[in-house]
Formats: structure tokens, sequence, C-alpha cells
């Protein structure tokens, strides 16, 4: 399986450190190409700063192996849901 070509973002929910939790999101693109086939959802993603850029930075905040990715930019969404829950919100891009 893979995620249709289009707008996606895509989600973590990260238990930093020193205990507090924040949604870490990106928004990007789900694009044509080879991807692993290896039994689960799977898609090729372009993202806006880069893919190395765009790794360091997201690996920076120390997020867990999997993520959420949704259909769409929805980083308006993300944020109106963690002012709501009172918790921190990080684009990397």
């Amino acid at each position: 399986m893979s995620v249709r070509n289009g707008n996606v973002t895509l989600l973590s929910v990260v238990h930093q450190k020193d205990g507090k939790i924040i949604l870490l999101y990106a928004e990007g693109e789900s694009v044509k190409g080879p991807i692993f086939e290896i039994g689960n959802t799977n898609s090729r993603y372009k993202f806006s700063r880069g893919a190395k850029k765009f790794m360091v930075e997201q690996n920076s905040h120390g997020p867990a192996h999997h993520c959420a990715i949704g259909v769409g930019h929805i980083a308006d969404k993300i944020k109106k849901l963690a002012a709501l829950l009172n918790i921190h919100a990080v684009q990397v891009c």
C-alpha cells in the first residue's frame, strides 16, 4: 500500500526527556517513484528543505520510529489541537 500522490502532513507525538509531549509535524508531498515492498504502507515523500535537512531537523526532536501520515496540508489543524491540549507543536517544514 502507498499514500496517494499529493500534499501530505506527517505527524509524530514525541515524548521528550523532560517528560513533555510535543506534536512534531511536517508538510510535504507524496510523489511517484519506486518504494520498498515490505508489506506495510510505504510511500516516497518530498519536502521543501530537501531530504537531508528534513531528516536532521526531524530527528533532532527525538521522534519514535512511527508517524501518522495525513492526506493534505493540515498544519493549522495540528496547531489548533496543540493549543487545545496546551502542548507545544513544532513544524519541521
